[in-house]
């Protein structure tokens, strides 16, 4: 048999009738040849029939998302820890700022400074491996953790920030995860993921309440000593318990071991002489080969300007944007100065307050994961855009009637509402999308050049957010609601001509929405979806047929 001609069953093949009678058919459009031959290889479909989670691979699987979980855990951690002890007096003390203004604002924008400067080095994931550069930004954390809780003054608390940022930027877990989950799981397996950052939230918010009754220095020295808890441990069992990437394999050259990967941690059997481990790599090959990058040289980000690329590089730009400037920056790191606009000002307070909201943001987050296969993805963006525009609106009046009625108490408890509500809609309908969708739009060859230079534009959004924030806040109290409003909506009216639908579509298919000329790419991802829907109907007729 040949190697383009891989046997998947006896309803999917690669070279089937079908796809040489589409062939003979004179002055046919591109996008039709490209939707009949893509939607007649079900690889969602084949991988679930090839993989119980009940088994050993369940397990590896499992093994893979404690290590990856912890990576993200320890980003959620410094979320805890730096919104959180902004309500520490302590820590005010001994670096004479307050909990809102340019010093604090600076501390959190040299975070996203660092993330900008390290992103671009997740390219070097096409040198040294995934693994690799996940390693090399875990120990980043882990150093810089250490220097934050012995920061002796205020310049070396923000040097530790910056290398903090670094660290992350370097992180390509979200990648990672994309690449090493089985097909029919990937949606799940990366919101699940993603809400292993609230864990680390979560334990932080908790652990904090009791931090605060500790006397002296030590109450806020101790959370960020904490804070290398999570990265060390990520360290310690990355190269124990998670493998390299097949993808990563295949572009270096080790055919046979990327199929010992895809059949350990994708199928039941384990075997690397299935017709599915076949197909996977070979699917994989196939986008390598049609892949438009001519540039690639980890350093060469040349690519992303090319005319076959710009859209893509469009999409990042407009999405990193969207995921730091949505408002939930607020009720994050500067959820101290945003109570005090509605007389909520004792410590104790605030801090239970953001241990509820972690606590609903990870709970949701889990549904959030559960949903993202049952949703398209323009569904759950557009619906979480109305959700943020209606809900900041409230918050905008709740804070506004506070200020008339002289410190009304229902306006407070209003305004707190209308935060976990937030929360709710956010972490359900967003946030896991933050670390899907990205990926899903880069091509293999584009993935980590393009995931570093998403970062590199989180970090520039969020060093203008972070810093915008702590001195608006100060200087427009509940008004600066009224900017998000503002954002989201034209972020909103921006998605739905802009962003393409990506729903059930392999990463190797997506190409062909961004790549078919003559298409625009969110026309050609409705007629793959169509073709796809199509093609069930017919396949169901079928079966209906033959069982009358």
């Amino acid at each position: 048999m040949a190697k383009d001609e891989v046997e998947l069953g006896p309803q999917v093949t690669r070279d089937d009738a079908s796809d040489r009678d589409i062939k003979k058919v004179e002055d046919v459009h591109v996008e039709e040849v490209a939707v009949a031959r893509l939607t007649e290889e079900d690889m969602f479909a084949l991988s679930a029939e090839n993989l119980s989670l009940r088994s050993r691979t369940g397990w590896r699987i499992a093994g893979v998302m404690f290590v990856q979980g912890c990576n993200m855990a320890g980003y959620g951690v410094d979320w805890g820890v730096i919104g959180a002890i902004n309500s520490f007096p302590a820590w005010h003390a001994y670096y004479g700022f307050g909990n809102s203004g340019s010093t604090y604002g600076v501390l959190n924008a040299l975070m996203t400074i660092g993330n900008f400067c390290g992103s671009p080095l997740l390219a070097f994931g096409d040198i040294i491996g995934r693994r690799g550069i996940n390693f090399a930004g875990n120990a980043c954390v882990a150093i810089a953790s250490i220097m934050q809780a012995f920061a002796v003054n205020i310049h070396m608390l923000m040097f530790a920030r910056f290398l903090l940022g670094f660290g992350t930027g370097m992180m390509s877990s979200s990648q990672y995860m994309a690449e090493i989950s089985p097909i029919h799981l990937r949606g799940r397996l990366v919101g699940i993921f993603g809400a292993c950052f609230q864990i680390g939230s979560l334990a932080t918010s908790g652990a904090m309440t009791g931090f605060q009754k500790i006397e002296g220095n030590w109450s806020w020295r101790a959370p960020f000593l904490v804070q290398a808890l999570f990265p060390l441990t990520t360290c310690i069992s990355m190269y124990l318990l998670s493998p390299e990437t097949p993808r990563f394999l295949v572009m270096r050259g080790r055919r046979e071991k990327a199929k010992e990967v895809v059949a350990r941690y994708m199928t039941t059997a384990a075997d690397p002489n299935t017709p599915f481990v076949e197909a996977v790599v070979s699917q994989i090959e196939h986008s390598l080969e049609e892949g438009t990058s001519g540039f690639r040289d980890f350093w060469d980000f040349r690519v992303f300007f090319t005319k076959p690329v710009r859209y893509r590089l469009m999409l990042l730009t407009s999405y990193s944007i969207f995921q730091q400037w949505n408002g939930g920056g607020i009720i994050g790191y500067y959820l101290s100065p945003a109570l005090d606009t509605v007389g909520i000002t004792d410590p104790t307070s605030q801090l239970a307050i953001n241990t509820g909201l972690v606590a609903t943001y990870f709970v949701f987050t889990l549904l959030g994961a559960y949903i993202v296969d049952l949703f398209r993805r323009r569904t759950l963006i557009f619906a979480g855009l109305i959700s943020f525009v209606l809900l900041q609106t409230a918050v905008t009046i709740t804070g506004w009637q506070y200020q008339v009625t002289d410190g009304s108490r229902t306006t407070s408890v209003l305004t707190i509402i209308w935060y976990f509500t937030f929360q709710v809609c956010s972490a359900t309908l967003i946030a896991t999308m933050h670390n899907l969708y990205p990926v899903e739009i880069l091509s293999l060859v584009l993935r980590a050049k393009g995931m570093g230079l998403y970062g590199l534009i989180q970090g520039a959004a969020g060093t203008v957010q972070s810093y915008g924030i702590s001195v608006g806040i100060n200087k427009l109290g509940y008004k600066i609601w009224c900017v998000y409003i503002v954002y989201n909506f034209l972020q909103l009216i921006l998605s739905y001509f802009i962003f393409p639908e990506t729903y059930k579509l392999s990463l190797e298919e997506i190409d062909a929405v961004f790549e078919t000329k003559g298409v625009h790419p969110v026309k050609m991802a409705q007629k793959l979806q169509d073709a796809k829907a199509e093609m069930e109907r017919i396949e169901k007729e079928g079966r209906e047929g033959q069982n009358a």
